[in-house]
Order: C-alpha cells, then sequence, then structure tokens
C-alpha cells in the first residue's frame, strides 16, 4: 500500500459555507506527488459532515475523522495521529489557497534540505487576509507577510515525526489562542528552522468588522487572555512576556491609547456604528482592536494573580 508524501490537515468547527472553498481548493492542485486533505471535524452541527460526504464521491483523496467538540490542539493532536503522510500542512478551514500551494510548499522543503542538508525546517506560507467572500482570490497580494509568527498553523508544513517527538498541542489550551504558538517554543529549543515560502499562499477570509461582531470579539479577546496565561507558566521566558503582552510597556501603551480606560467598548460604540454606516469597516477594526485589548489584558492579569 502506497502513503502519499504529503498530509493536508483541515481542522474546522461550523464553518460550512467557507469550508466549502477551502477544501475545493485544495483537493484540485498541481503537484507531481500524491498528498492527501484530511478533514479533522471537531463536532460541526451545521451540515460539515454532508459537506464532506458529497466532495469525497470525486475526490478519494479526501478523507474526515469525527470527533466530539474538543478544541483546537485536540483536533490538531488528532491530525497528528491519522494522517499517513510523511509531512503535515496545517491549512485553517477558512483559508483558500492557490492551485499550486501544495507543491510550493513540498518545493521550499526540497531547496531548504540542498540547502542546508540535515537541518530540520518547517515551511510558513504566505497568507493574506481578505473581508470579500465572494472574490476571495482576487485580493492584492502585498510583496511579503508582515506576521512574524513561529508556527502560526494557518498555514505551515513540517515532518510529522517532529510534532510527535515534542509531544504534539499542548491540551491544556481549551480556549481560543496560543497553543500553535507554545508548540513553536518547543520546537524552536528543539534547533527547528523557518523557512519562509511566498508561492505558499492562501487567502484567510476575516469578515468585515461589524458592531454585532462584538460580543464575540470580546469573548476571544477574553479567552486570549487566559491562555496567554497558560502559555506564561509553560514559557516564563522574555519573548513569552512580549507576545503576550505581559509587560509594564503593554500596560503604558494599553493606558495611553484608551485614555486610561475611558476609549472603551461602550464610550466608543457610536463611533463604530458611525464608520459601520459610512464603510469604514477597517478604520472601525483596528479601533475596535485596541478597546477590546483591555479585555485580553485584564483576564491575563486576573490569571496571573489567581495562579501565580
Amino acid at each position: 500500500m502506497s502513503f502519499p508524501q504529503l498530509s493536508v490537515v483541515v481542522t474546522t468547527y461550523n464553518r460550512v459555507a467557507i469550508l466549502e472553498k477551502a477544501l475545493r481548493a485544495l483537493l484540485d492542485q498541481r503537484t507531481d506527488f500524491s498528498y492527501e486533505v484530511l478533514v479533522v471535524d471537531d463536532g460541526s452541527t451545521d451540515g460539515t459532515p454532508d459537506l464532506i460526504a458529497a466532495l469525497s464521491l470525486d475526490h478519494p483523496h479526501l478523507r474526515c475523522v469525527a470527533q466530539p467538540n474538543q478544541g483546537r490542539a485536540r483536533a490538531r493532536n488528532t491530525g497528528i495521529r491519522e494522517a499517513k503522510g510523511e509531512y503535515l500542512c496545517y491549512v485553517d478551514s477558512d483559508v483558500v489557497v492557490v492551485p499550486t500551494f501544495v507543491q510550493a510548499h513540498m518545493e521550499a522543503h526540497r531547496v531548504a534540505r540542498e540547502k542546508r542538508p540535515g537541518r530540520e525546517v518547517f515551511v510558513q506560507g504566505h497568507s493574506v487576509n481578505v473581508d470579500d467572500f465572494e472574490r476571495l482570490t482576487e485580493a492584492k497580494v502585498p510583496p511579503f507577510d508582515p506576521s512574524r509568527a513561529f508556527f502560526d498553523t494557518k498555514n505551515i508544513s513540517i515532518r510529522r515525526a517532529l510534532l510527535e517527538e515534542v509531544g504534539g498541542f499542548d491540551t491544556g489550551f481549551v480556549e481560543y489562542g496560543w497553543e500553535d504558538l507554545e508548540i513553536g517554543v518547543r520546537l524552536k529549543a528543539k534547533g527547528v528552522g523557518i523557512v519562509r515560502s511566498n508561492e505558499a499562499l492562501g487567502f484567510h477570509y476575516h469578515p468585515a468588522f461589524t458592531v454585532a461582531d462584538l460580543p464575540k470579539l470580546r469573548r476571544i479577546e477574553e479567552e486570549r487572555g487566559r491562555m496567554a496565561a497558560r502559555f506564561l507558566a509553560m514559557h516564563p521566558t522574555l519573548d513569552v512576556r512580549l507576545m503576550t503582552q505581559d509587560t509594564w510597556f503593554h500596560e503604558g501603551l494599553n493606558a495611553i491609547l484608551t485614555w486610561g480606560g475611558l476609549l472603551n467598548e461602550r464610550s466608543l460604540r457610536p463611533l463604530f456604528e458611525a464608520l459601520e454606516r459610512a464603510g469604514y469597516t477597517g478604520v472601525a477594526a483596528q479601533l475596535a482592536q485596541i478597546v477590546l485589548n483591555q479585555y485580553n489584558l485584564r483576564e491575563l492579569r486576573t490569571a496571573l494573580r489567581n495562579n501565580p
């Protein structure tokens, strides 16, 4: 029995509309090697199983593993366990990739092996945020990816054995955020390097800001703050403190940007509504992120006090 060289792992939960676009792009790749697409359905209730069943009729390299909702870390570990490829490529279920995406990932690994034989690396693909669902792949592509994140699972590939050697994703991250960057810290400590590939391009669907989204965005920031405390407990280093904003600098910057808390979700809501009506959703999103970050910092401080 032959095994695919690469397994593209897509973890998903209740994203059936964008998932269909994402899977169709992943299933129609131009490659000179075998690959599979493995969907880990983390308890979806929105028709995701029916979509995958329909697509798999014409695409035998599509598989699905369904499990009760257990969160991102456990879903990604299921991908490690169930994938058949030597290499894993994680792609978020709201990312639509170009037709040469899979080939670009493996080509980047090949070039890295030739340049520095014996050195272990992972490949970080290029991701572009897009808010137009109907014209996702028509967005203008910046010449480089401004993100400096080390191991962002929105678009990465790595030898499966490396993830197994460091113990997989930490399942203590039961809420939103940090589980990918945390395993990145362990990989970095093991000497694994990063190779960035602009050709491994994915368009990340990031819906335009609406005032109606504020409760959901607030919840995400609160979860990020609590999970940041776990990240810090595992790796109490300067790098992680900077990532999670656990410094006096970040406290001071937040106080300045919010005028000591006077600028907050409630006081700025009329401005958010006016900007949304005028079509300036990008400006509204930037302002909202500044004030929503207060929830992140508050939950981080509370968690650190409760678990010194």
